[in-house]
């Protein structure tokens, strides 16, 4: 089974939409990255976004991804058969790399770092989707109110750095 389809789901940005890398595939292996998409809806077995330039951080964490698990996987599989034949230390060492895989893995789906657009980073992203000039007003609206929440000071309009 070949193809292709959306791999490396990063930087969301709420109201919006996220991230991704269209990779060509070989049984849902991600092997080459072919664009960079803004998704903003997945219908079905498809997706309605935008084109935008390839994300490296997309393509980086699908390919981890993918590599957790092949590793996760093989590890305890082969940790298994090392403790069924009584080589305990073996078994520890491929067991601990399994878990730290499963760990990896997990993070990637939940460090906000990886999930979440920065607020920069999220104005990048709408710009070069061709949002127009009231989106990105309310996009700077929701990613100062926060920072106006928890601040001691008194909130200061948030502007961008010029690109």
């Amino acid at each position: 089974m070949f193809g292709s389809r959306l791999y490396g789901k990063v930087d969301e940005i709420p109201g919006l939409g996220y991230v991704a890398t269209k990779f060509g595939h070989i049984n849902f292996v991600p092997l080459i990255p072919l664009e960079g998409w803004l998704v903003v809806a997945e219908e079905g077995n498809g997706w309605r976004g935008q084109a935008i330039s390839m994300s490296g951080k997309s393509v980086l964490v699908a390919w981890a991804r993918f590599l957790f698990i092949v590793a996760g996987l093989g590890s305890l599989l082969f940790g298994f058969l090392a403790f069924t034949n009584l080589e305990s230390s073996n078994a520890i060492l491929l067991g601990l790399l399994g878990l730290a895989c499963i760990g990896g893995l997990i993070a990637s789906y939940k460090w906000r770092w990886v999930t979440h657009a920065s607020p920069e980073r999220a104005l990048e992203i709408a710009q070069e989707a061709g949002i127009s000039l009231e989106g990105i007003a309310q996009l700077r609206r929701l990613y100062a109110a926060p920072e106006a929440a928890t601040a001691a000071a008194p909130a200061q309009p948030w502007t961008p750095p010029e690109s």
